[in-house]
């Protein structure tokens, strides 16, 4: 009985020590829920970098500003409806009407020592186009395209509303009227013909180092101006 015992008392002593020292590793238990308990943190992937708020967002590209591309054919100083209900039939560079002054593409020429801001712009035409038929005296539509350096682009809308301005005398005592337009500047003048008392209305268009200059004599048009900036700058 004593052996015994001592048998059971001893394997008792061993059980103790072993629960003992598993209670030293400080190990707990897993929570058989399977719930993450109060020291798990949230998981991020392993090598990636949490966004920082502080980054700033790539930039829109900005759009890229239109090309002038001018047409070498009066023809397709406009879209083919516009020429239609514009132009119509009426006569092109007819030489019987113009008969010293080239039509058409053109290249520019050398402008006079002392000329002035209109003859500058006028020689430097690319493109002269005139819709004239020679039975009908007060009746014509004219447009020239020219390309000019920035110096002529700038000053040419000043010097046509300055009443100065050379042709001010039969324009009964009025100057162009400009204002922004379509990416550029628009300067206009509208009145009676001195002669024959017919509508004329001057329109010249600034841009980019263009110029387009449209004249109506008795020929009404809607938003030609419109249609040719569309054409040349799309």
């Amino acid at each position: 009985m004593g052996a015994t015992r001592s048998t059971t008392i001893v394997a008792t002593l061993v059980v103790v020590v072993a629960l003992a020292l598993t209670g030293c590793t400080g190990e707990a238990a897993p929570d058989e829920t399977g719930r993450p308990t109060a020291t798990d943190g949230a998981a991020t992937p392993s090598g990636s970098v949490p966004p920082s708020r502080s980054e700033t967002p790539p930039a829109t590209p900005t759009a890229e500003p239109a090309v002038a591309s001018i047409p070498t054919d009066c023809t397709d100083i406009v879209d083919q409806a516009t020429y239609a209900s514009t132009m119509g039939d009426v006569p092109l560079n007819d030489p019987r009407f113009f008969v010293d002054e080239p039509m058409g593409s053109v290249q520019p020429s050398a402008p006079p020592a002392d000329a002035d801001l209109g003859a500058v712009v006028d020689s430097a035409a690319r493109l002269r186009c005139g819709w004239r038929d020679v039975r009908a005296d007060v009746t014509g539509l004219f447009v020239d395209v020219a390309t000019v350096d920035a110096a002529t682009a700038a000053a040419y809308p000043t010097w046509l509303a300055d009443p100065a301005h050379p042709q001010i005398a039969w324009r009964s005592g009025q100057a162009f009227d400009c204002s922004e337009r379509s990416g550029g500047t628009m300067c206009q003048w509208v009145g009676p013909d001195p002669q024959y008392g017919t509508e004329f209305a001057d329109t010249v268009f600034v841009r980019d180092g263009v110029v387009v200059s449209i004249t109506q004599v008795n020929h009404p048009t809607d938003d030609l101006l419109g249609a040719v900036v569309t054409r040349i700058w799309g």
